[in-house]
Protein backbone atom coordinates (compact mmCIF):
# COMPACT_ATOMS: atom_id res chain seq x y z
CA UNK A 1 0.00 0.00 0.00
CA UNK A 2 1.82 3.39 -0.83
CA UNK A 3 2.24 5.65 1.56
CA UNK A 4 1.02 8.83 -0.63
CA UNK A 5 -0.20 11.53 1.79
CA UNK A 6 -2.91 14.08 -0.20
CA UNK A 7 -3.04 18.04 0.11
CA UNK A 8 -5.46 17.05 3.39
CA UNK A 9 -5.64 20.76 3.96
CA UNK A 10 -7.90 20.44 1.02
CA UNK A 11 -10.07 18.13 2.37
CA UNK A 12 -10.00 18.09 6.18
CA UNK A 13 -12.78 19.30 8.65
CA UNK A 14 -12.07 21.35 11.25
CA UNK A 15 -14.21 21.64 14.59
CA UNK A 16 -13.48 25.33 16.27
CA UNK A 17 -15.05 25.28 19.86
CA UNK A 18 -14.86 28.89 21.62
CA UNK A 19 -17.06 30.93 23.45
CA UNK A 20 -16.08 33.98 22.29
CA UNK A 21 -17.49 34.85 18.80
CA UNK A 22 -14.56 37.25 17.45
CA UNK A 23 -12.25 34.19 18.51
CA UNK A 24 -14.18 31.58 16.28
CA UNK A 25 -14.52 34.64 13.65
CA UNK A 26 -10.99 35.19 12.92
CA UNK A 27 -9.94 31.53 13.24
CA UNK A 28 -12.59 30.74 10.89
CA UNK A 29 -10.88 33.80 7.89
CA UNK A 30 -7.30 31.93 8.72
CA UNK A 31 -8.28 28.59 7.66
CA UNK A 32 -10.87 28.78 5.47
CA UNK A 33 -8.40 30.67 2.92
CA UNK A 34 -6.45 27.35 3.38
CA UNK A 35 -9.14 25.49 1.79
CA UNK A 36 -10.42 23.66 4.96
CA UNK A 37 -13.79 22.72 6.07
CA UNK A 38 -14.87 25.08 9.16
CA UNK A 39 -17.63 24.31 11.73
CA UNK A 40 -18.22 26.52 14.61
CA UNK A 41 -19.28 25.60 18.58
CA UNK A 42 -19.73 28.12 21.27
CA UNK A 43 -19.72 25.45 24.02
CA UNK A 44 -18.12 22.16 25.59
CA UNK A 45 -22.08 20.46 25.26
CA UNK A 46 -22.62 21.28 21.69
CA UNK A 47 -18.88 20.31 20.39
CA UNK A 48 -19.45 16.74 21.65
CA UNK A 49 -22.50 16.70 19.97
CA UNK A 50 -21.60 17.77 17.17
CA UNK A 51 -18.51 15.94 16.73
CA UNK A 52 -20.24 12.72 17.20
CA UNK A 53 -22.11 13.36 14.46
CA UNK A 54 -19.84 15.23 11.61
CA UNK A 55 -16.32 13.12 12.94
CA UNK A 56 -14.61 16.08 11.94
CA UNK A 57 -10.65 15.93 11.47
CA UNK A 58 -9.39 18.12 13.95
CA UNK A 59 -10.44 20.37 17.04
CA UNK A 60 -9.20 23.46 18.11
CA UNK A 61 -10.77 23.94 21.62
CA UNK A 62 -10.76 26.91 23.95
CA UNK A 63 -10.52 26.10 27.40
CA UNK A 64 -12.37 28.93 29.61
CA UNK A 65 -16.05 27.93 29.13
CA UNK A 66 -19.50 28.27 30.87
CA UNK A 67 -20.68 24.73 31.98
CA UNK A 68 -18.11 22.75 30.41
CA UNK A 69 -14.47 23.83 29.93
CA UNK A 70 -12.13 22.48 27.58
CA UNK A 71 -10.49 20.00 29.78
CA UNK A 72 -13.41 18.16 30.42
CA UNK A 73 -14.27 18.18 26.54
CA UNK A 74 -11.41 16.41 25.88
CA UNK A 75 -11.14 14.06 28.60
CA UNK A 76 -15.49 12.99 27.35
CA UNK A 77 -14.06 12.94 23.89
CA UNK A 78 -11.33 10.57 24.60
CA UNK A 79 -13.56 8.36 26.36
CA UNK A 80 -15.36 8.29 23.76
CA UNK A 81 -14.72 4.84 21.01
CA UNK A 82 -15.59 6.66 18.00
CA UNK A 83 -14.24 10.10 18.50
CA UNK A 84 -10.81 9.01 20.94
CA UNK A 85 -8.56 9.28 17.70
CA UNK A 86 -9.82 13.03 16.90
CA UNK A 87 -6.81 14.95 17.69
CA UNK A 88 -7.44 18.18 19.85
CA UNK A 89 -5.42 21.00 19.52
CA UNK A 90 -6.36 23.79 22.81
CA UNK A 91 -5.93 27.29 22.04
CA UNK A 92 -6.00 29.35 25.49
CA UNK A 93 -4.88 32.46 27.08
CA UNK A 94 -4.18 30.37 29.93
CA UNK A 95 -0.52 30.41 29.20
CA UNK A 96 1.26 28.90 32.50
CA UNK A 97 3.34 25.92 32.75
CA UNK A 98 0.43 23.88 35.04
CA UNK A 99 -2.49 24.12 32.66
CA UNK A 100 -0.29 23.17 29.67
CA UNK A 101 0.18 19.94 31.40
CA UNK A 102 -3.01 19.88 32.43
CA UNK A 103 -4.31 20.19 28.69
CA UNK A 104 -1.71 17.23 27.56
CA UNK A 105 -2.84 15.13 30.32
CA UNK A 106 -6.44 15.39 29.51
CA UNK A 107 -5.80 14.01 25.89
CA UNK A 108 -4.66 17.16 23.85
CA UNK A 109 -1.90 16.26 21.45
CA UNK A 110 -0.45 20.66 20.89
CA UNK A 111 -1.24 23.76 22.68
CA UNK A 112 -1.71 27.49 21.41
CA UNK A 113 -1.35 30.35 23.08
CA UNK A 114 -3.32 33.44 22.76
CA UNK A 115 -3.21 36.11 21.19
CA UNK A 116 -1.93 33.49 18.59
CA UNK A 117 -0.23 34.04 14.90
CA UNK A 118 -1.54 32.92 11.81
CA UNK A 119 1.25 31.15 10.43
CA UNK A 120 2.12 29.37 13.48
CA UNK A 121 -2.03 27.90 14.34
CA UNK A 122 -1.71 26.95 10.35
CA UNK A 123 1.34 25.38 10.72
CA UNK A 124 0.29 23.36 13.84
CA UNK A 125 -2.76 22.20 12.07
CA UNK A 126 -0.80 20.96 8.99
CA UNK A 127 1.61 19.42 11.23
CA UNK A 128 -1.65 17.49 12.92
CA UNK A 129 -3.79 16.28 10.06
CA UNK A 130 -0.74 15.19 8.11
CA UNK A 131 -0.11 12.59 11.19
CA UNK A 132 -3.36 11.50 11.50
CA UNK A 133 -3.74 10.76 7.45
CA UNK A 134 0.07 9.32 8.53
CA UNK A 135 -1.60 7.39 11.64
CA UNK A 136 -4.49 6.07 9.10
CA UNK A 137 -2.38 4.54 6.42
CA UNK A 138 -0.64 2.96 9.51
CA UNK A 139 -3.65 1.59 11.17
CA UNK A 140 -4.47 -0.13 7.34
CA UNK A 141 -0.93 -1.53 7.11
CA UNK A 142 -1.11 -3.27 10.39
CA UNK A 143 -4.91 -3.98 9.50
CA UNK A 144 -3.59 -5.96 6.07
CA UNK A 145 -0.93 -7.22 7.64
CA UNK A 146 -2.71 -8.92 10.40
CA UNK A 147 -5.68 -10.29 7.90
CA UNK A 148 -2.61 -11.79 5.57
CA UNK A 149 -1.37 -13.70 7.96
CA UNK A 150 -4.93 -14.78 9.66
CA UNK A 151 -5.68 -15.85 5.99
CA UNK A 152 -2.32 -18.16 6.35
CA UNK A 153 -2.43 -19.15 9.52
CA UNK A 154 -5.71 -20.85 9.70
CA UNK A 155 -8.11 -20.65 5.78
CA UNK A 156 -4.61 -21.96 4.11
CA UNK A 157 -3.85 -24.50 6.82
CA UNK A 158 -6.76 -26.27 6.96
CA UNK A 159 -7.81 -26.96 3.07
CA UNK A 160 -3.92 -27.97 2.97
CA UNK A 161 -4.03 -30.20 5.63
CA UNK A 162 -7.72 -32.03 4.89
CA UNK A 163 -5.61 -32.45 1.23
CA UNK A 164 -2.23 -34.03 2.93
CA UNK A 165 -5.08 -36.42 5.04
CA UNK A 166 -6.26 -37.49 2.51
CA UNK A 167 -3.52 -38.11 0.06
CA UNK A 168 -1.66 -40.40 3.64
CA UNK A 169 -4.79 -42.60 3.66
CA UNK A 170 -4.89 -43.00 -0.24
CA UNK A 171 -1.22 -44.06 -0.61
CA UNK A 172 -1.04 -46.28 2.66
CA UNK A 173 -4.51 -47.88 2.33
CA UNK A 174 -5.55 -47.56 -0.94
CA UNK A 175 -6.51 -51.39 -1.46
CA UNK A 176 -9.11 -51.26 0.97
CA UNK A 177 -11.26 -48.80 -0.63
CA UNK A 178 -13.84 -49.68 -3.17
CA UNK A 179 -13.83 -48.03 -6.22
CA UNK A 180 -16.90 -45.89 -5.28
CA UNK A 181 -15.13 -45.17 -2.02
CA UNK A 182 -11.85 -44.36 -4.40
CA UNK A 183 -13.55 -41.94 -6.66
CA UNK A 184 -15.35 -39.84 -3.88
CA UNK A 185 -12.08 -39.20 -2.64
CA UNK A 186 -10.44 -38.19 -5.82
CA UNK A 187 -13.42 -36.03 -5.91
CA UNK A 188 -12.88 -34.67 -2.38
CA UNK A 189 -9.15 -34.21 -3.29
CA UNK A 190 -9.65 -31.99 -6.49
CA UNK A 191 -12.52 -29.99 -4.96
CA UNK A 192 -9.84 -29.46 -1.97
CA UNK A 193 -7.33 -28.32 -4.49
CA UNK A 194 -9.21 -25.72 -6.11
CA UNK A 195 -10.01 -24.00 -3.16
CA UNK A 196 -6.33 -23.76 -1.84
CA UNK A 197 -5.43 -23.00 -6.00
CA UNK A 198 -8.35 -19.67 -5.62
CA UNK A 199 -7.33 -18.76 -2.20
CA UNK A 200 -3.93 -18.60 -3.33
CA UNK A 201 -4.84 -16.93 -6.50
CA UNK A 202 -6.75 -14.31 -4.67
CA UNK A 203 -3.81 -13.68 -1.64
CA UNK A 204 -1.79 -13.50 -4.69
CA UNK A 205 -3.73 -10.97 -6.66
CA UNK A 206 -4.41 -8.95 -3.25
CA UNK A 207 -0.83 -9.06 -2.21
CA UNK A 208 0.19 -7.72 -5.41
CA UNK A 209 -2.45 -4.89 -5.88
CA UNK A 210 -1.78 -3.91 -2.18
CA UNK A 211 1.92 -3.22 -3.04
CA UNK A 212 0.36 -1.47 -6.79
CA UNK A 213 2.27 -4.07 -8.86
CA UNK A 214 -0.90 -4.85 -10.80
CA UNK A 215 -0.48 -4.39 -14.10
CA UNK A 216 -3.67 -2.39 -15.37
CA UNK A 217 -4.23 -2.63 -19.13
CA UNK A 218 -7.66 -1.92 -20.16
CA UNK A 219 -9.22 -3.14 -23.43
CA UNK A 220 -12.41 -3.68 -25.24
CA UNK A 221 -13.87 -7.08 -23.66
CA UNK A 222 -17.39 -9.07 -24.81
CA UNK A 223 -19.38 -8.78 -21.47
CA UNK A 224 -21.02 -11.69 -22.55
CA UNK A 225 -17.64 -13.94 -23.70
CA UNK A 226 -16.44 -12.61 -20.00
CA UNK A 227 -19.35 -14.07 -18.37
CA UNK A 228 -19.43 -17.34 -19.85
CA UNK A 229 -15.77 -18.08 -19.11
CA UNK A 230 -16.59 -17.12 -15.46
CA UNK A 231 -19.71 -19.41 -15.62
CA UNK A 232 -18.04 -22.14 -16.31
CA UNK A 233 -15.36 -21.57 -14.30
CA UNK A 234 -17.86 -22.22 -11.78
CA UNK A 235 -20.37 -24.68 -12.79
CA UNK A 236 -19.06 -27.49 -10.78
CA UNK A 237 -19.99 -26.07 -7.46
CA UNK A 238 -23.30 -24.87 -8.69
CA UNK A 239 -24.16 -28.04 -9.92
CA UNK A 240 -22.89 -30.11 -7.15
CA UNK A 241 -25.43 -28.19 -5.14
CA UNK A 242 -27.63 -28.11 -7.79
CA UNK A 243 -27.89 -24.47 -8.10
CA UNK A 244 -29.35 -22.51 -11.57
CA UNK A 245 -26.75 -20.17 -13.03
CA UNK A 246 -28.84 -17.78 -15.11
CA UNK A 247 -27.23 -14.77 -17.62
CA UNK A 248 -29.07 -12.11 -18.40
CA UNK A 249 -26.95 -9.69 -19.99
CA UNK A 250 -27.83 -6.81 -22.24
CA UNK A 251 -27.55 -5.45 -25.91
CA UNK A 252 -25.00 -3.62 -24.60
CA UNK A 253 -22.22 -6.14 -25.38
CA UNK A 254 -18.63 -4.88 -25.17
CA UNK A 255 -17.01 -2.75 -21.93
CA UNK A 256 -13.48 -1.24 -21.45
CA UNK A 257 -12.16 -3.21 -18.47
CA UNK A 258 -9.34 -5.01 -17.27
CA UNK A 259 -9.86 -8.50 -18.66
CA UNK A 260 -8.23 -10.39 -15.66
CA UNK A 261 -9.22 -7.54 -13.33
CA UNK A 262 -13.22 -7.95 -14.74
CA UNK A 263 -12.88 -11.54 -14.62
CA UNK A 264 -11.80 -11.79 -11.03
CA UNK A 265 -14.71 -9.45 -9.92
CA UNK A 266 -17.14 -11.51 -12.10
CA UNK A 267 -15.89 -15.03 -10.57
CA UNK A 268 -15.60 -13.98 -7.00
CA UNK A 269 -19.45 -13.21 -6.74
CA UNK A 270 -20.53 -15.64 -8.77
CA UNK A 271 -18.48 -18.16 -6.13
CA UNK A 272 -19.70 -16.20 -3.45
CA UNK A 273 -23.37 -16.32 -4.20
CA UNK A 274 -23.30 -20.25 -4.79
CA UNK A 275 -21.41 -20.68 -1.33
CA UNK A 276 -24.31 -18.85 0.11
CA UNK A 277 -27.27 -20.44 -2.04
CA UNK A 278 -28.90 -23.48 -0.23
CA UNK A 279 -29.23 -26.29 -2.19
CA UNK A 280 -31.96 -25.93 -5.11
CA UNK A 281 -31.74 -22.08 -5.73
CA UNK A 282 -30.94 -19.80 -7.97
CA UNK A 283 -28.15 -17.14 -8.83
CA UNK A 284 -28.52 -14.95 -11.52
CA UNK A 285 -26.05 -12.24 -13.10
CA UNK A 286 -27.38 -9.73 -15.45
CA UNK A 287 -26.28 -6.42 -16.80
CA UNK A 288 -27.87 -2.66 -17.33
CA UNK A 289 -26.47 0.52 -19.50
CA UNK A 290 -27.13 3.33 -17.37
CA UNK A 291 -27.96 6.73 -19.10
CA UNK A 292 -24.16 7.98 -18.38
CA UNK A 293 -22.79 4.96 -20.24
CA UNK A 294 -22.36 2.77 -17.14
CA UNK A 295 -22.77 -0.76 -17.48
CA UNK A 296 -24.07 -2.31 -13.92
CA UNK A 297 -23.32 -5.71 -13.33
CA UNK A 298 -25.63 -7.79 -10.71
CA UNK A 299 -24.98 -11.32 -9.14
CA UNK A 300 -28.75 -11.88 -7.61
CA UNK A 301 -28.70 -14.95 -5.45
CA UNK A 302 -31.78 -16.67 -3.45
CA UNK A 303 -29.87 -17.20 -0.46
CA UNK A 304 -29.21 -16.92 3.01
CA UNK A 305 -28.93 -12.71 2.57
CA UNK A 306 -26.97 -10.81 5.73
CA UNK A 307 -27.87 -8.18 8.61
CA UNK A 308 -27.17 -4.94 8.36
CA UNK A 309 -23.89 -4.85 10.67
CA UNK A 310 -22.13 -7.66 8.04
CA UNK A 311 -23.66 -6.03 5.35
CA UNK A 312 -21.46 -2.53 5.97
CA UNK A 313 -18.41 -4.21 7.16
CA UNK A 314 -17.82 -6.83 3.81
CA UNK A 315 -15.25 -4.43 1.84
CA UNK A 316 -13.31 -3.46 5.44
CA UNK A 317 -10.13 -4.88 5.52
CA UNK A 318 -10.20 -4.08 9.71
CA UNK A 319 -13.66 -6.61 10.18
CA UNK A 320 -13.74 -10.13 10.27
CA UNK A 321 -16.70 -11.23 8.13
CA UNK A 322 -16.22 -14.84 7.42
CA UNK A 323 -18.90 -16.88 8.14
CA UNK A 324 -18.94 -20.79 6.19
CA UNK A 325 -21.20 -21.41 3.17
CA UNK A 326 -24.59 -23.10 3.38
CA UNK A 327 -22.64 -26.77 3.20
CA UNK A 328 -19.80 -25.83 5.26
CA UNK A 329 -17.80 -23.56 2.79
CA UNK A 330 -15.07 -21.52 4.09
CA UNK A 331 -14.80 -18.73 3.59
CA UNK A 332 -12.27 -15.35 4.32
CA UNK A 333 -13.81 -12.06 3.06
CA UNK A 334 -10.44 -11.74 1.10
CA UNK A 335 -12.44 -12.02 -2.41
CA UNK A 336 -14.48 -9.69 -1.55
CA UNK A 337 -11.77 -7.37 -0.61
CA UNK A 338 -10.27 -8.19 -4.15
CA UNK A 339 -13.31 -6.90 -5.66
CA UNK A 340 -13.43 -3.79 -4.05
CA UNK A 341 -9.84 -2.94 -5.01
CA UNK A 342 -10.28 -3.89 -8.70
CA UNK A 343 -13.74 -2.30 -9.04
CA UNK A 344 -11.89 1.06 -7.95
CA UNK A 345 -8.87 0.92 -9.58
CA UNK A 346 -10.85 1.05 -13.14
CA UNK A 347 -13.04 4.04 -12.13
CA UNK A 348 -16.12 2.04 -10.82
CA UNK A 349 -18.53 1.75 -7.70
CA UNK A 350 -19.29 -1.48 -5.82
CA UNK A 351 -22.47 -2.13 -3.42
CA UNK A 352 -24.77 -4.85 -1.88
CA UNK A 353 -27.91 -4.69 -1.03
CA UNK A 354 -29.24 -7.56 1.20
CA UNK A 355 -32.10 -9.00 3.82
CA UNK A 356 -31.62 -12.18 6.05
CA UNK A 357 -33.45 -15.24 4.41
CA UNK A 358 -33.94 -13.46 1.19
CA UNK A 359 -30.91 -13.36 -0.88
CA UNK A 360 -28.50 -11.04 -1.90
CA UNK A 361 -27.59 -8.99 -4.85
CA UNK A 362 -24.34 -7.55 -5.30
CA UNK A 363 -23.66 -4.79 -8.50
CA UNK A 364 -20.74 -3.02 -9.56
CA UNK A 365 -19.81 -0.24 -12.87
CA UNK A 366 -17.54 -0.52 -15.70
CA UNK A 367 -17.77 2.05 -18.71
CA UNK A 368 -19.31 1.08 -21.78
CA UNK A 369 -16.82 0.92 -25.00
CA UNK A 370 -17.51 3.59 -27.14
CA UNK A 371 -18.26 2.19 -30.74
CA UNK A 372 -15.28 3.88 -32.28
CA UNK A 373 -12.84 1.46 -29.98
CA UNK A 374 -10.86 -0.92 -31.53
CA UNK A 375 -12.99 -4.27 -32.49
CA UNK A 376 -11.02 -7.86 -32.28
CA UNK A 377 -11.46 -9.39 -35.45
CA UNK A 378 -12.54 -12.78 -35.51
CA UNK A 379 -11.01 -15.67 -37.21
CA UNK A 380 -13.45 -18.77 -38.29
CA UNK A 381 -12.16 -21.90 -37.83
CA UNK A 382 -11.30 -23.82 -40.09
CA UNK A 383 -13.94 -26.94 -40.07
CA UNK A 384 -12.09 -29.73 -40.07
CA UNK A 385 -12.21 -33.28 -38.40
CA UNK A 386 -8.09 -33.52 -37.21
CA UNK A 387 -6.91 -31.46 -34.45
CA UNK A 388 -4.17 -29.77 -35.48
CA UNK A 389 -2.62 -30.00 -31.58
CA UNK A 390 -1.96 -33.87 -32.81
CA UNK A 391 0.57 -33.30 -34.38
CA UNK A 392 2.57 -30.97 -31.77
CA UNK A 393 6.34 -31.85 -31.09
CA UNK A 394 6.48 -30.91 -27.62
CA UNK A 395 9.06 -30.20 -25.22
CA UNK A 396 8.69 -30.30 -21.56
CA UNK A 397 11.75 -28.38 -19.95
CA UNK A 398 10.99 -29.10 -16.24
CA UNK A 399 13.71 -30.19 -13.25
CA UNK A 400 11.07 -30.93 -11.29
CA UNK A 401 9.36 -34.43 -11.32
CA UNK A 402 5.51 -33.55 -10.44
CA UNK A 403 5.49 -30.59 -12.68
CA UNK A 404 6.67 -32.36 -15.59
CA UNK A 405 4.27 -35.31 -15.21
CA UNK A 406 1.30 -33.13 -14.65
CA UNK A 407 2.30 -31.28 -17.98
CA UNK A 408 2.79 -34.75 -19.53
CA UNK A 409 -0.20 -36.21 -18.92
CA UNK A 410 -2.11 -32.73 -19.80
CA UNK A 411 -0.43 -32.20 -23.56
CA UNK A 412 -0.13 -35.99 -24.29
CA UNK A 413 -3.56 -35.74 -24.53
CA UNK A 414 -3.70 -33.52 -27.35
CA UNK A 415 0.07 -33.91 -28.95
CA UNK A 416 1.86 -35.96 -31.16
CA UNK A 417 5.50 -36.31 -29.44
CA UNK A 418 5.84 -35.39 -25.87
CA UNK A 419 9.75 -35.18 -25.25
CA UNK A 420 11.54 -33.63 -21.33
CA UNK A 421 14.41 -32.32 -20.09
CA UNK A 422 15.50 -31.38 -16.75
CA UNK A 423 17.88 -28.12 -17.27
CA UNK A 424 18.14 -25.25 -19.90
CA UNK A 425 21.65 -26.48 -21.43
CA UNK A 426 19.50 -29.78 -22.29
CA UNK A 427 16.67 -27.64 -23.70
CA UNK A 428 18.68 -25.42 -26.01
CA UNK A 429 21.12 -28.38 -27.11
CA UNK A 430 17.30 -30.49 -27.97
CA UNK A 431 16.08 -27.73 -29.76
CA UNK A 432 19.34 -27.17 -32.16
CA UNK A 433 18.95 -30.73 -32.94
CA UNK A 434 14.94 -31.16 -33.42
CA UNK A 435 14.33 -28.08 -35.11
CA UNK A 436 10.53 -29.39 -36.30
CA UNK A 437 9.98 -29.23 -32.45
CA UNK A 438 6.73 -27.09 -32.37
CA UNK A 439 6.16 -25.88 -28.90
CA UNK A 440 8.02 -26.04 -26.01
CA UNK A 441 6.74 -25.51 -21.80
CA UNK A 442 9.86 -23.79 -20.17
CA UNK A 443 10.31 -23.95 -16.83
CA UNK A 444 11.86 -20.61 -15.32
CA UNK A 445 13.43 -22.24 -12.19
CA UNK A 446 16.31 -24.74 -13.48
CA UNK A 447 19.43 -25.41 -12.50
CA UNK A 448 23.00 -24.22 -14.06
CA UNK A 449 21.00 -22.57 -16.59
CA UNK A 450 17.35 -20.87 -15.77
CA UNK A 451 14.43 -20.43 -18.28
CA UNK A 452 14.98 -17.22 -19.53
CA UNK A 453 18.65 -17.69 -20.52
CA UNK A 454 17.54 -20.92 -22.16
CA UNK A 455 15.14 -18.86 -24.02
CA UNK A 456 17.59 -16.36 -25.22
CA UNK A 457 20.05 -18.91 -26.69
CA UNK A 458 17.34 -20.49 -28.57
CA UNK A 459 16.24 -17.21 -30.33
CA UNK A 460 19.72 -17.11 -32.21
CA UNK A 461 18.82 -19.80 -33.99
CA UNK A 462 15.06 -20.65 -33.77
CA UNK A 463 12.41 -17.96 -33.81
CA UNK A 464 9.30 -20.02 -34.98
CA UNK A 465 9.00 -22.53 -31.96
CA UNK A 466 6.52 -21.54 -29.73
CA UNK A 467 7.85 -20.96 -25.73
CA UNK A 468 5.71 -20.81 -22.94
CA UNK A 469 7.19 -19.88 -20.01
CA UNK A 470 6.06 -21.26 -16.42
CA UNK A 471 6.78 -20.84 -13.10
CA UNK A 472 5.33 -20.23 -9.94
CA UNK A 473 7.08 -16.41 -10.00
CA UNK A 474 3.70 -14.63 -11.05
CA UNK A 475 4.67 -10.74 -10.75
CA UNK A 476 4.70 -7.97 -13.47
CA UNK A 477 8.26 -7.60 -13.82
CA UNK A 478 8.39 -11.74 -14.23
CA UNK A 479 6.05 -11.59 -17.06
CA UNK A 480 8.10 -8.85 -18.48
CA UNK A 481 11.24 -10.75 -18.09
CA UNK A 482 9.89 -13.48 -20.05
CA UNK A 483 8.50 -11.60 -23.09
CA UNK A 484 12.14 -9.67 -23.23
CA UNK A 485 13.95 -13.04 -23.03
CA UNK A 486 11.59 -14.37 -26.23
CA UNK A 487 8.66 -16.37 -24.38
CA UNK A 488 5.93 -16.51 -26.63
CA UNK A 489 3.06 -16.37 -23.50
CA UNK A 490 3.20 -16.99 -19.45
CA UNK A 491 1.34 -19.81 -17.30
CA UNK A 492 1.70 -19.59 -13.32
CA UNK A 493 1.76 -22.66 -11.80
CA UNK A 494 0.12 -24.28 -10.38
CA UNK A 495 -2.37 -24.49 -13.72
CA UNK A 496 -5.18 -26.17 -14.31
CA UNK A 497 -5.57 -28.18 -17.45
CA UNK A 498 -8.34 -25.96 -19.53
CA UNK A 499 -6.10 -23.17 -18.78
CA UNK A 500 -3.02 -24.90 -20.36
CA UNK A 501 -4.53 -26.19 -23.46
CA UNK A 502 -6.26 -23.13 -24.13
CA UNK A 503 -3.17 -21.10 -24.00
CA UNK A 504 -1.92 -23.46 -26.28
CA UNK A 505 -4.45 -23.55 -28.88
CA UNK A 506 -4.37 -19.68 -28.59
CA UNK A 507 -0.39 -19.81 -30.11
CA UNK A 508 -0.82 -23.10 -32.14
CA UNK A 509 -4.31 -23.02 -34.24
Amino acid sequence: MSAIIEPVGKISTILLVDDVAANLKLLGEILSTEGYKIRQVTSGLQALKVASIEKPDLILLDIMMPGMDGFEVCRQLKLNEGLKDIPVIFISALNDTENIVKALAAGGVDYINKPFQEQEVLARVRTHLKLRCQNRELFELNATKDRFFSIIAHDLRGPLGGFMGLTEIMADENQYFTAGERAEMMSDLRQSARNTFTLLENLLEWSQMDRGFTEYTPKRLHLLDMVKECINIVAEPAKGKMIGLIAQITDEPFVFADKNMLQTVIRNLLSNAIKFTPKGGEVTISSETTANRRTVISVKDTGIGMKEELRNNLFRIDANTKRPGTEGEQSTGLGLLLCKQFVEKQGGEIWVESTPNQGSVFSFTVTVAEQDDHVPEVIKAVETNIDPLHNLNVLIAEDDEISARLILAIVKGISGDVFRVKTGFKAVEFIRNNPKTNLVMMDISMPFMDGYEATKQIRQFNKEVIVIAQTTFAMTADRQKAFASGCNDFITKPFVKDDLVKLIRKHIL
